[in-house]
């Protein structure tokens, strides 16, 4: 309810609580559905989710550009992976903090691979992504909104009216390869009915300046947010580092 508070100060306590209960119907039906998602065919998943703009991802193959496609913690990124089977790239890799519990991590592979992408993690995306060839045929997924340990924050920005600590890897990795880059926007149509919209992330001149990107997925993701606000993980400790106190 804080970080409600502290998003949207211009809303009234009565449309607070509304997203408020809207969110918990939202997060305990993500829940079914990423139990689900262990067990659930392609099939079945189709008649699920829609994707828009596939036809971005058959320009950057066309012109030999891996991509970077960026998300946020909008209900259900889980589900993205059925995207894999539906775009003209071979090579889906989906980007993940490596759990503690490897009971945990058995799950979260078996589930998010059972459709053909491959996770990998964090630790290890930089090299990877650094050696694979540049032939537009490769894409690799972020949830690109996690906050940083403290020791490790380099950068922030202002988002949701608030001074956030962000990661600058993706940006720094994406300018290095010279990734095209996207963002894919998640929109619940219903119960367990979601649509996948692909954005294009174009730099303001010829090639992405530094930090460049980081400011435009979080405009998006703001974007997305305010449209349906009971659709993001509130629950999330996204703003436990305060700046001039914690960093």
């Amino acid at each position: 309810m804080q970080n409600l508070k502290n998003s949207f100060p211009e809303k009234s306590e009565k449309e607070l609580k509304q997203i408020y209960h809207a969110f918990f119907k939202n997060f305990y039906d993500f829940i079914i559905e990423s139990l689900k998602g262990i067990t659930i065919t392609q099939k079945q998943i189709d008649t699920r989710i829609e994707f828009e703009g596939i036809e971005i991802l058959e320009k950057y193959l066309a012109q030999e550009k891996n991509i970077m496609a960026l998300c946020g913690h909008l209900f259900n990124w889980e589900w993205l992976k059925g995207l894999v089977v539906h775009v003209p790239q071979n090579d889906i890799k989906a980007v993940y903090s490596v759990p503690s519990s490897k009971l945990v991590q058995e799950i979260i592979s078996k589930s998010r691979e059972k459709f053909g992408g491959e996770i990998i993690p964090m630790h290890e995306a930089k090299q990877l992504i650094n050696s694979v060839p540049q032939n537009g045929n490769s894409i690799f997924l972020m949830v690109a909104d996690q906050s940083p340990y403290k020791m490790a924050i380099r950068y922030d920005l202002q988002f949701l009216n608030q001074t956030t600590p962000v990661f600058q890897g993706f940006d720094k990795i994406a300018r290095r390869n010279n990734l095209a880059v996207v963002y894919i926007d998640i929109i619940r149509k219903g119960r367990g009915q979601f649509l996948y919209k692909i954005i294009d992330i174009q730099p303001d001149n010829e090639k992405f300046f530094e930090n460049e990107i980081i400011h435009k997925f979080f405009n998006l993701l703001e974007k997305s947010i305010h449209k349906q606000p009971s659709n993001y993980m509130w629950t999330h400790r996204r703003w436990k580092y305060k700046k001039g106190i914690d960093y």
